[in-house]
């Protein structure tokens, strides 16, 4: 909820301190960037470490962060407190993740990763129209102190709720460091992350928000409730997703995803109106619940002792796309007409989730394997 909230608030925020189109990009790519510096050294370090403590590092920091961001004088303070936030996201997503692969069986591993990817998704759900809603009443920066304070509770169920997993120092099996990064399946199934994330950043929350008030002449509380039924159809998908990839196998769900997502992007382009503009958001949001399942996968195929790592170099593709994706297709925002957004940022978005789609073709399925096993050696 607090990474959406602040949503609706950036370009109008960025905007009172002068930036264009791709500074503002440039906020959520500074976020991203963090991610991807510090991504892989937490993935290490939580096979080294107990998780909980890792957590908790990173949620302090992001809580520190956002209200720097929200007393921010100018965008060179915004853009370095954004920077911040994507340090302690990357070691709360790194340690989160590897506590839930550790409590959770083989069989279940998609239907948890679905739930866990649906608690991410029902902030954004309700994040940017409440975000909408506090722009309104408080100004641009105050979704910000509202960003610390949700993380703020999150830390607190860390401390007081959360058990630790993992104490002292664990050590680390299955194969060296290059061998995960010569695995072609984890490659592909990170750059799937890497076009997913690209999308979301870039497209969902840097352009899409531009072209809603620029082409669209929305308000903030009208794109607010566009964002938010994004992320709720998301959150349907998401957890039906888990579900259905734990019978059949990762592959075949992930690309339909990621090919129907493809279409979606173009099509939201075609909006001439708040209602088309929602009713394409959704289905838009529908075409992307089985992001959780790229991490599920990861860790289908990542040897035993190294899924702290393995999830640590799909979060460093996949956040690739957090810093490409705002400064790309942000900056392609700015070559259409004076005072619109051109076609081009959506396309670009399609071409590359439509291709990551047909690249899974070559990735190994460890779930639809070990089914196709059990199911050719059952008598008769």
């Amino acid at each position: 909820m607090g990474l959406s909230i602040i949503v609706p608030a950036l370009p109008t925020y960025a905007r009172d301190f002068g930036a264009t189109n791709f500074m503002i990009g440039g906020l959520v790519a500074g976020f991203g960037v963090a991610r991807v510096i510090f991504d892989l050294p937490a993935g290490v370090i939580t096979q080294k470490i107990n998780e909980k403590i890792l957590m908790q590092f990173g949620l302090i920091i992001i809580v520190i962060s956002s209200v720097a961001a929200a007393f921010a004088p100018n965008y060179v303070i915004l853009l370095v407190a954004r920077v911040f936030e994507g340090v302690g996201s990357a070691f709360y997503i790194i340690a989160s993740s590897t506590i839930l692969n550790a409590v959770v069986s083989e069989r279940r591993r998609g239907k948890a990763f679905s739930y866990y990817t649906a608690s991410l998704l029902l902030g954004p759900a309700i994040g940017p129209s409440l975000g909408g809603f506090v722009i309104s009443l408080y100004g641009n920066s105050a979704p910000f102190l509202f960003y610390a304070l949700f993380v703020g509770i999150g830390l607190f169920a860390a401390t007081f709720l959360l058990k630790s997993y993992s104490p002292g120092k664990k050590k680390e099996q299955g194969g060296k460091f290059l061998d995960l990064l010569k695995d072609r399946s984890i490659i592909l199934v990170g750059f799937a992350s890497l076009a997913l994330a690209f999308t979301w950043t870039g497209l969902r929350l840097t352009v899409i928000p531009i072209f809603a008030y620029d082409n669209l002449l929305l308000t903030p509380s009208g794109l607010g409730l566009a964002l938010s039924l994004t992320a709720g159809g998301t959150l349907v998908t998401t957890i039906i997703a888990g579900q259905i990839t734990d019978k059949v196998g990762r592959r075949i769900p992930v690309m339909l995803g990621l090919l129907s997502a493809a279409g979606m992007a173009i099509i939201i382009f075609t909006s001439t109106s708040f209602l088309t503009f929602s009713l394409f958001m959704l289905l838009s949001g529908l075409t992307t619940g089985i992001w959780g399942q790229t991490v599920a996968w990861i860790v289908d195929l990542a040897p035993k002792g190294r899924v702290g790592t393995a999830i640590g170099i799909n979060r460093t593709l996949g956040d690739s796309g957090f810093v490409l994706g705002p400064l790309l297709l942000g900056y392609m925002a700015t070559l259409g007409l004076a005072g619109s957004v051109g076609p081009l940022p959506f396309y670009t978005a399609a071409i590359l989730l439509a291709i990551a789609g047909i690249l899974l073709l070559f990735a190994r399925d460890p779930v639809r394997e070990s089914r196709k096993t059990i199911y050719e050696g059952q008598p008769g």
